[in-house]
């Protein structure tokens, strides 16, 4: 790739980009201009009939609101609702129902935005993103909060684009230049000498894929399959990287995924910190973060004094009616936000620079937080779910190595599902995918024996998808659901995988599928197998209301436990039972999103004991050779069963 085309190649991914955010944000304002105020509220996407309870100031200055209901048109407190802490919302003026639809789209930008820090039966917490004060909005009048976009990830992709193609191919560095064909990848030279491992308990593979890791010059990728232990292969090279007095970043594409990390590497009590807002955290990883650092710190405390004393003006600034008066706690407002600001980020800088690991989601990476520090090594997880501009971000830094770990034979990255998706299409390559394609297999390791199936659930996605690498370990290669505790020994629980095809001969519809699954849960739930060891997927989101109605009404006592969803959100976990409904039987034999092989791959290794595979064989097999392979695995390895129309029936 020379220079015009490296280019090029910014353009169109600037380009991708634009689009995947218009699409976004489409569908985000057209959420807040609905003339109908409940109907956002009905679908989870809004509070209403709030009033400012309280206001104080938060980390940075910011001013932070507590929403209460209005007492005079609520009781009970908050009504439930889908916003969440970590959300970011638009606190707005709650416009009349008899108000035009044009004006209520002029207002749509108008309000305050901020984060959901608490959420809780009685009020809700917002942190606001701007220095404006809560005193913006008319607090006599009734509000609401409304879900929104969030912009912050879109600007830092498109900077880092903007500032990579402001530079010349041979001012780049790099780990760039590799990543996009402007120079060549040369594998490591293997070690002689001798590594001591921290976690004796790692594999051949795993301690080859930890070697090649560190003796790598610029980049290497861990390939992890489903199992096969990849996050505990990345404890191991960190632990090393920090023996060998190393600073590290690692960032991942969510929050679950850097917490995972940040939790597995607690109870070695290595300095690190995780950057961050605490309200999108997990709990256990709360005391790691950055706002517990800056509490305890020296700095910090007196961070707290200046705060306490805005708080205090900030109340004295509600009372008094004096014009002139009000103004003055307000200039004083401000001058001590100013001094808040520069202490807490002297006070932030110090303890990054401290810490001997930095953690931060991708976009995170590019706050300034971060930016101020230079690392050593970037460590990059779930890579395969990464859109490439998120992995870009860290990088263009200039570290002198990256290690990225995932697969992308996964989950792609995630794209807004629009009318316009189709033309988003590229932006599921994600940089670790493309780095295989580019430089071919010498740039990875892949791990191979995994823990989690029974090498019959196993096979399939081995001889598919990973060229027949996979090995199960003998701790798990026969295990089933019998040898649990209290599990009775029937025709389920003695079977790895199983088979319902429900169209055998094309004679049953789709809400017959729906209506065997829930028999064959009955299976499952009289045999002993505790619920919450239990979970029904489905590749599509339309199907797991109506499943989650048809478990609820056999099961009522199991269903709280028994969780049912999409694959999307299964990626990363296992039960010991999963039902996989492919429910997509129609006259065309169109399958939908069952076509995408790494959707499939989610679903299809989720379980460790039993794999129930329920779905329309005649359907299913058109849908690409993949599926028609597994069809043919099923029929010959499966225990294969047909349902008929009477047990359909009840």
């Amino acid at each position: 790739m020379d220079a015009h085309t490296f280019h090029l190649a910014i353009d169109q991914q600037v380009e991708l980009l634009e689009k995947a955010r218009e699409a976004e944000l489409q569908l985000s304002n057209e959420d807040i201009a609905q003339a109908n105020s409940k109907a956002l509220s009905t679908r989870g996407l809004a509070l209403l009939n709030l009033c400012i309870s309280r206001s104080y100031t938060g980390l940075g200055g910011k001013s932070v609101v507590e929403l209460s209901p209005d007492s005079s048109l609520v009781s009970g407190g908050i009504p439930a609702h889908g916003l969440k802490t970590g959300d970011i919302v638009k606190i707005q003026e709650q416009l009349s129902s008899s108000i035009k639809k044009s004006q209520k789209k002029e207002t749509q930008d108008e309000g305050l935005n901020g984060v959901v820090i608490r959420s809780g039966s009685q009020k809700l917490a917002v942190a606001l993103d701007m220095d404006k004060s809560y005193l913006s909005i008319d607090t006599a009048k009734r509000l609401r909060v409304v879900k929104v976009a969030n912009d912050a990830p879109f600007k830092r992709m498109m900077q880092t684009f903007l500032d990579l193609k402001s530079k010349q191919p041979e001012d780049l560095p790099s780990i760039i230049k590799i990543a996009f064909g402007l120079a060549a990848y040369f594998p490591p030279v293997k070690s002689e000498i001798r590594l001591d491992f921290f976690d004796e308990q790692l594999n051949e593979v795993q301690k080859e894929a930890v070697s090649f890791a560190l003796e790598a010059t610029d980049l290497a990728l861990i390939h992890g399959p489903p199992g096969t232990g990849k996050t505990q292969t990345l404890i191991e090279i960190i632990r090393q990287l920090v023996a060998r007095d190393l600073k590290i970043l690692v960032c991942g594409p969510s929050n679950i995924s850097v917490d995972n990390i940040a939790d597995k590497l607690g109870p070695f009590r290595i300095p690190m910190v995780r950057i961050g807002h605490p309200a999108r955290l997990l709990p256990s990883v709360i005391s790691t973060s950055l706002d517990v650092a800056i509490k305890y710190s020296s700095g910090g405390m007196l961070v707290n004094d200046i705060r306490k004393e805005m708080d205090e003006k900030l109340n004295n600034s509600k009372k008094t009616r004096n014009g002139t008066e009000r103004r003055k706690l307000w200039e004083d407002i401000r001058d001590l936000r100013k001094e808040c600001k520069v202490r807490e980020r002297r006070c932030i800088e110090d303890i990054v620079r401290a810490s001997k690991i930095v953690l931060s989601t991708l976009h995170g990476a590019g706050g300034r937080d971060i930016i101020r520090q230079n690392f050593d090594v970037v460590i990059i997880d779930e890579a395969g779910q990464a859109l490439e501009a998120q992995s870009l971000i860290p990088l263009a830094r200039g570290p002198s190595k990256c290690i990225l770990a995932g697969d992308h034979l996964q989950l792609p990255p995630t794209i807004p599902r629009t009318d316009k998706t189709s033309s988003l299409r590229k932006l599921e390559l994600s940089l670790f995918e493309r780095l295989i394609k580019l430089h071919g297999p010498l740039i990875k390791r892949t791990l191979s024996v995994q823990y989690r199936m029974h090498e019959m659930i196993m096979k399939y996605p081995s001889i598919g998808l990973y060229d027949s690498l996979l090995l199960a370990d003998v701790s798990v290669r026969s295990h089933l659901l019998s040898d649990l505790p209290n599990v009775i020994k029937t025709d389920e629980t003695q079977e790895p995988l199983v088979f319902w095809d429900t169209n055998p001969h094309g004679g049953f519809g789709e809400d017959d599928t729906g209506a065997h699954e829930s028999k064959s849960n009955a299976m499952e739930a009289e045999a002993g197998v505790q619920p919450k060891d239990i979970a029904i997927i489905t590749p599509y989101n339309a199907q797991v209301a109506l499943l989650s109605g048809l478990i609820k009404s056999e099961f009522p006592d199991a269903f709280s436990e028994i969780e049912i969803g999409s694959v999307d959100g299964f990626q990363g976990r296992e039960k010991e039972a999963i039902l996989l409904s492919l429910v997509r039987s129609n006259e065309k034999k169109e399958v939908g999103f069952l076509a995408d092989e790494r959707r499939l791959n989610v679903a299809m290794t989720r379980p460790r004991r039993h794999l129930c595979v329920i779905g329309d064989s005649g359907t299913v097999a058109r849908g690409s050779v993949f599926l028609k392979g597994w069809m043919d695995f099923l029929e010959e390895n499966a225990d294969l069963r047909y349902p008929d129309t009477i047990m359909l029936q009840q």
